[in-house]
């Protein structure tokens, strides 16, 4: 059989959603110095791709009006099948790079091949991330995303992987906490090309919050919007770009909107509109995330010059520095997210001053340095 450099597998078609474009800036970064082949769902322009079909019985399940609540059941078997379809497709690499909840029989497969195997979590640990999903969830009356069984593969992939690449201090420090060596989980951020956002001009005429991403419990977006209805602050706005996930989501957005004609809900992705219509004609992103690995859209909406607002349980926290180029609260403090949001609002020029600073910290997070990252922890580790 013949071998490869470094083979990544990801359940995800490129720069589609946070999966998408974990994918994309991993082959983008990694290409000029690695012989790349690429196991996903939909081909990655110039470099060698295996399209690995998507599950029939997922896609009912997901097509099924009294089936689409077992979202965990239509992840595992969709990820499951994914899985069983690369571990029997691998050839033997140098390096397989693999996507957690998506490699478990992949891991062992690599292993056999005696490929040096990375396990890419885009997570916390798997048991603190749903120990706040399950809690969050209970409150709205809605089924987490994930189960024991799923779980329980996640936990394996943990175990075969020779190392674990994180995103974030904050899920590093999820793992330190149960047991694991330093040395085995490394923290290498995504990359971000300025060039691709544009920096916000707060022209518009009212005050303009924004939450971006799936409007799910553990994301925190009711907590933001308690402390947006407390304030009651004058000509502003508070915008969710993102779907909900569920029915009971989906009435409680409806009832808050009836009760404050200043919430709006977009139900579109910002690769659908654009960065120059969800973050350059925003005042401010918050993400006041329960649990995040990272939170892509901190990064992105930093890139264009925004303040933020996350919790030190978002992974992208480590881009802020607070009361510089943003704010760090704690999660489920709507008091102080309230006070912050307030301080904002009263102080345009800060708003300005931050948004500065808050570009130049993405600016650090370049392709060369996630390469460089990338190539010092399989070094370390080897």
């Amino acid at each position: 059989m013949s071998s490869t450099g470094l083979i990544v597998s990801a359940n995800a078609r490129p720069s589609i959603g946070g999966q998408g474009l974990n994918l994309y800036h991993t082959v983008e970064a990694l290409r000029q110095v690695f012989d790349l082949q690429i196991f996903c769902s939909a081909p990655f322009p110039g470099v060698p791709t295996t399209v690995v079909p998507g599950s029939r019985v997922g896609e009912f399940i997901g097509k099924t009006r009294f089936l689409r609540r077992y979202v965990d059941w239509q992840q595992l078997i969709t990820d499951a099948q994914f899985d069983h379809e690369v571990s029997r497709r691998l050839v033997p690499s140098k390096v397989f790079h693999g996507v957690t909840h998506q490699c478990m029989r992949s891991l062992e497969a690599a292993g056999n091949n005696r490929s040096f195997r990375v396990l890419d979590v885009i997570t916390p640990h798997m048991e603190e991330y749903y120990s706040h999903q399950r809690r969050e969830c209970s409150a709205f009356g809605i089924r987490p995303p994930t189960n024991r069984i799923f779980i329980n593969r996640i936990l394996a992939e943990y175990q075969r992987a020779d190392v674990i690449r994180v995103m974030s201090n904050y899920a590093l420090e999820s793992f330190l906490e149960r047991g694991f060596s330093a040395d085995r989980v490394k923290v290498i951020p995504p990359p971000f090309d300025l060039s691709d956002f544009p920096a916000a001009d707060f022209s518009g005429p009212r005050f303009r919050v924004i939450f971006v991403g799936l409007i799910s419990p553990w994301k925190g977006f009711h907590h933001l919007i308690s402390a947006f209805n407390r304030l009651q602050l004058k000509d502003s706005e508070l915008i969710l770009w993102g779907g909900p996930g569920s029915r009971p989501i989906s009435r409680y957005l409806q009832r808050e909107q009836a009760l404050n004609p200043a919430i709006h809900i977009q139900p579109m992705s910002v690769r659908e509109v654009g960065n120059e219509t969800v973050y350059a004609k925003a005042n401010v992103l918050v993400l006041p995330s329960l649990s995040d690995g990272f939170g892509y859209v901190v990064a992105e909406a930093m890139a264009c010059g925004l303040p933020v607002i996350v919790t030190k349980n978002t992974g992208a926290a480590d881009l802020v520095r607070d009361g510089e180029n943003g704010y760090i609260v704690p999660p489920g403090d709507v008091d102080v997210l309230a006070d912050r949001l307030a301080h904002l609002a009263n102080h345009p020029a800060l708003v300005r001053e931050m948004g500065k600073k808050a570009r130049q910290a993405v600016a650090a997070l370049s392709f060369d340095r996630f390469r460089a990252d990338y190539q010092a922890m399989i070094a370390s580790s080897n």
